[in-house]
């Protein structure tokens, strides 16, 4: 198809509308997935900005919290943080990607999300979609890849072969959709990894991503640590419950060692026992950069390096269930999937039954 036959076929001249999937006022998390469909206006790209014609997206925790503390009653409120699709539109000043282009991102809270037909995205958020895996298997990547490589930078890893061997790493919750992208660049950079789960499902799953001792949270993981000859590891990544696990958090890292957490706490946490060991806490939080407009080229950057590592097989997509077409009933069961507690990888809606 030529330049001129895509801007022609997709451009939204003169208002043209959509379809999206979304709400309009909060819900509490027992009240579930009340979603409704509503044609609205296409998305125009600005300055820096893609329109993209989304081909898949993905549904995260992230979602579920932003609609049960929504204050915003009657304005229609997009969801959806993880997507993939094909670049249809440039804003002026694009300089990274062209028409045609097949991209990948996770975009910013503050913006509509990905549960439309199209969307407009900072072209510094986007990466180039890898082009040996499906639109499925790219759309569930994006949130939980660049929260992973965020989580070893705040350890002081570059996403290089081999660059932690030597070290341990204690990922809280492997099985989830962070956890099981990085437990996998966590190999890739050579760490010992230790991680938790507890079904038999789940500890196949975080096994088959490489982890090389898998714990019962069930039981007392400290005395688990003892037993594998970790008592002391270098690094923790807080997926979970941060004010749980925060003792067996302090008993279990090293002096010097880096603690990063992605899950807010419901209570205070006492870091005073990090200063005479010199330990270091991190908060890490990917949608601060979008949020704040601070370093977001990194995102882009970060996205470019997971779509060469997945290409090339190093690693691969965390997807383990997908529903085919933009439903409004795919949305409510893809979070109910999520809002279940029990998810293993992710799942993600395919906005139409025949993919890219």
């Amino acid at each position: 198809m030529s330049l001129f036959d895509k801007i022609k076929k997709y451009w939204p001249f003169g208002g043209h509308k959509m379809r999206a999937i979304g709400f309009e006022r909060a819900l509490r998390i027992d009240q579930p997935n009340v979603f409704i469909e509503k044609n609205i206006l296409q998305p125009k790209p600005s300055d820096h900005e893609l329109l993209i014609k989304v081909a898949a997206s993905a549904i995260n925790p992230v979602d579920t919290k932003m609609r049960i503390t929504y204050q915003e009653d009657g304005q229609f409120r997009i969801l959806g943080f993880d997507a993939t699709g094909e670049v249809i539109g440039l804003g002026k000043n694009v300089s990274k990607f062209e028409i045609g282009d097949l991209v990948y991102y996770a975009g910013v809270q503050i913006n509509p999300g990905a549960n439309a037909q199209y969307q407009v995205v900072n072209e510094s958020l986007v990466g180039h979609a890898p082009v040996k895996i499906s639109v499925a298997e790219t759309a569930a990547m994006p949130l939980t890849a660049i929260t992973a490589v965020e989580i070893l930078q705040s350890f002081g890893f570059d996403v290089t072969e081999n660059e932690g061997t030597g070290k341990s790493v204690f990922i809280l919750n492997g099985a989830g959709g962070v956890g099981s992208t990085l437990i996998q660049l966590a190999k890739y950079l050579g760490l010992t990894v230790i991680t938790t789960a507890s079904r038999p499902e789940s500890v196949t799953w975080v096994k088959s991503l490489g982890a090389d001792y898998i714990l019962d949270y069930h039981q007392d993981l400290h005395e688990q640590l003892i037993q594998i000859k970790h008592d002391k590891v270098d690094y923790i990544a807080i997926l979970q419950d941060t004010n749980k696990y925060w003792p067996l958090v302090l008993e279990s890292i090293k002096p010097f060692g880096r603690i990063a957490s992605i899950v807010e706490t419901s209570g205070p946490i006492d870091i005073g026992p990090l200063k005479n060991i010199g330990a270091q806490f991190n908060w890490v939080f990917m949608f601060a950069k979008g949020n704040y407009g601070v370093n977001l080229s990194s995102q882009g950057e970060a996205l470019n390096k997971i779509a060469d590592l997945l290409d090339n097989k190093v690693i691969k997509s965390t997807l383990t269930k997908t529903y085919k077409g933009l439903t409004v009933d795919n949305i409510k069961q893809a979070t109910r999937d999520v809002e279940s507690g029990h998810m293993i990888g992710k799942v993600v809606i395919l906005h139409d039954e025949e993919p890219l």
